[in-house]
């Protein structure tokens, strides 16, 4: 029992290889605990309070626990979202800072206000829409390698109304000849 899963902690690659490797430099170790789970021997993993972040970056490298939230990423703590438009309704008119598991929501909240703010715009004027579009921009930290909205673009076309009743009485009989 206790050789076949030795062969299957052998054949997992993830954080079971690992484990082997650690047990093997704790076996070189005469001081070392043993205890015994179920007809297995294993060395006692306990690792100081104040040594876990290191033995973590040891394990999986500094980038992964950064993009678990393990350590703070600077490059996406010190990102900020600023509105360039003239519109000034609109959030983002100062610098902002937004984490990247938020900054898809706030970009296209903040896109948002624009397509409203220039379909009132457009009506106070008279106008009629004829089409609205908004983009959104994706980036990857390349500190800690999240995906992040980097920003968004709105684009709004609008024409003059067309009054159909006025524009029919003005050409009404102009397309006809008639003699008696």
């Amino acid at each position: 029992m206790s050789n076949s899963i030795n062969n299957l902690n052998h054949y997992n690659v993830s954080a079971s290889e690992r484990e082997v490797n650690f047990e093997e430099k704790n076996q070189k170790n005469a001081s070392e605990h043993v205890v015994q789970l179920g007809g297995h021997t294993k060395a006692d993993k306990i690792v100081e309070p104040e040594n876990r972040i290191d033995r973590l970056k040891e394990i999986y490298g500094e980038k992964v626990l950064k993009q678990m939230g393990i350590t703070a990423c600077e490059t996406c703590q010190s990102r900020t979202y600023v509105d360039g438009s003239d519109d000034p309704g609109v959030s983002f008119k100062t610098p902002t800072n937004i984490s990247p598991e938020a900054s898809d929501a706030a970009v296209a909240s903040h896109e948002g206000e624009h397509v409203a703010n220039e379909t009132a715009k457009a009506e106070s004027e008279g106008r009629e829409v004829v089409s609205q579009s908004v983009r959104t921009f994706k980036a990857v930290c390349p500190e800690c390698g999240r995906m992040y909205t980097s920003g968004g673009v709105t684009h709004t076309t609008t024409q003059n109304k067309s009054n159909y009743s006025t524009q029919n009485q003005n050409f009404q009989g102009q397309l006809l000849d008639m003699t008696v």
